[in-house]
């Protein structure tokens, strides 16, 4: 169901309804039971826990190799989630399929390092993906709009970006590079507009932060772009208050680093 709903509102996005759900993108695939789970973030292992439980969205990070391959890495050096060191740019793929993936307490799992294709692959029909540009990969859109293209999941795959991002990812946009779902992430109705003319997107990021009170002009950010047919995503930090002002406002997307305790809270409330 939760598929379905996704690829229709990727085919096409209307307003909800206040009765509608609000979605869920779990924060690199949901890592709050990763050792038992045996599925560390980030990994092809932790695709299948993320819709096993019922995820819609499967936020995760994307790097390129010194070779020049797509990789799912979050941090800057590779210390904490592998048995590798330094950087994942100044390593092969090679090289960093030689690693393990840690769990989030420091040991070893027995996943791999996974490249961006192998975790969409393993999530294809069942899951979409939130995919954020390290720096520097917006100099290499074209590579990752023809990968998303060959894969065919053009209409699974967001790419969140921000909005310096954006405008340098519309110049290959207005060469041949094939058009991909951006998410940019904006502050104000103005921001909204301009991104909602420019790329014609299905969904877009309003920045909302910890125990921050939503301002009038914040509101209004969320209620231009849901004017303008757009899902509005925003971070969701636990905070009961704010997810209830998020949701009146017309968010109907959490990027959540606790998805499952989202998740439960949304069917108590009647939103999923």
């Amino acid at each position: 169901m939760k598929t379905i709903l996704l690829l229709a509102l990727l085919g096409g996005f209307v307003r909800l309804a206040a009765a509608e759900p609000v979605l869920i993108a779990a924060h690199r695939g949901g890592y709050a039971n990763d050792k038992a789970d045996r599925a560390p973030e980030n990994s092809v292992a932790n695709v299948a826990v993320a819709i096993r439980k019922g995820f819609d969205l499967y936020e995760t990070d994307i790097q390129r190799t010194k070779d020049g391959v797509f990789v799912v890495v979050h941090d800057e050096t590779l210390e904490r989630e592998t048995t590798g060191q330094g950087r994942a740019s100044d390593l092969t793929l090679l090289d960093l399929k030689a690693l393990t993936k840690r769990y989030r307490d420091g040991s070893i799992s027995e996943e791999k390092v996974a490249t961006l294709e192998e975790l969409l692959l393993a999530g294809k029909g069942r899951i979409g993906f939130k995919a954020d540009l390290k720096p520097g990969l917006d100099a290499h859109i074209d590579e990752l709009a023809r990968l998303i293209h060959r894969l065919g999941m053009e209409k699974e795959v967001f790419i969140r970006c921000s909005r310096k991002e954006a405008l340098e990812i519309a110049k290959a946009f207005a060469s041949d590079t094939p058009k991909i779902e951006l998410m940019v992430k904006v502050d104000t109705a103005e921001q909204v507009r301009d991104i909602a003319a420019r790329f014609s997107p299905k969904t877009i990021q309003i920045n909302v932060e910890k125990d921050e009170v939503l301002s009038p002009a914040k509101i209004e950010a969320i209620r231009t772009a849901v004017k303008l047919g757009l899902l509005v995503e925003t971070h969701s930090y636990g905070d009961p208050a704010q997810r209830e002002a998020l949701i009146e406002a017309g968010v109907r997307m959490f990027h959540t680093a606790i998805p499952d305790e989202t998740l439960g809270w949304l069917r108590e409330k009647g939103w999923r």
